[in-house]
């Protein structure tokens, strides 16, 4: 016979918070880093069936895409939708700035990083294993990544963080796409080093010190079999 106690406890596992995701995405490492930040308790369960195409998946997310957050009733996919929510819903450790003028700053630099350092990254990715990384024509690519990282580089001065001394929904972007800025560049010859870009190897510095992101570092390096 189940106990109350049991009950409750089913209840719990049954309501807590599950991300599905795959943890060398930028996306959905940024995600990952909002709520160890926000000190959540949360699931990270295999996406069903292996892969976010799989019936399984679509019955769940009609997208089928990565990172998909269900919290209770509510079910959430887009990395910036999740954060926001996460802002909205769990505010008691804000990573948002007070003003007006900060949380617009900061909704710029998540953009900038969806919209475009994040896909060109990529692009470079999945280059590598479907043939394009070898033709001539691609080389624009990778010097399209060379030009966003130096617009990236001119437009920050982190202190220690990229708005000040406060870690916020600006900066979990960008600790992923620091580590594959590194290693993609240097697997398409156009090799980016910390000297290159030293405001922002000096922003990965500080940011790769807190729990959360040297976490979320740790189980993409894994995942990737250490690369």
């Amino acid at each position: 016979m189940e106990t109350p106690g049991a009950r409750a406890r089913a209840r719990a596992a049954k309501d807590r918070m599950r991300l599905y995701q795959l943890p060398y995405s930028h996306n959905c490492a940024k995600v990952k880093i909002a709520l160890l930040e926000k000190g959540l308790a949360f699931e990270a369960p295999p996406v069903p069936a292996g892969f976010t195409r799989s019936p399984a998946f679509l019955a769940m997310n009609p997208l089928g895409k990565v990172p998909f957050l269900v919290d209770g009733d509510v079910v959430l996919g887009e990395s910036e939708v999740i954060v926001e929510y996460l802002e909205d819903r769990y505010p008691a450790v804000p990573l948002l700035p007070p003003t007006v003028e900060g949380r617009a700053r900061s909704r710029w630099f998540s953009r900038f990083h969806d919209l475009y350092l994040g896909p060109q990254l990529s692009t470079l990715f999945f280059a590598l294993s479907d043939g394009r990384a070898g033709r001539p024509d691609f080389a624009p690519e990778v010097e399209r990544l060379v030009e966003l990282v130096a617009l990236f580089e001119s437009v920050i001065d982190p202190a220690p963080y990229l708005l000040g001394a406060q870690f916020t929904l600006a900066d979990a972007p960008f600790a992923l796409s620091y580590h594959y800025v590194v290693t993609l560049s240097a697997a398409h010859n156009r090799p980016l080093a910390a000297s290159d870009m030293p405001k922002y190897a000096r922003w990965f510095e500080a940011a790769s010190r807190r729990p959360s992101v040297s976490a979320v570092l740790a189980a993409a390096k894994e995942a990737l079999g250490g690369a």
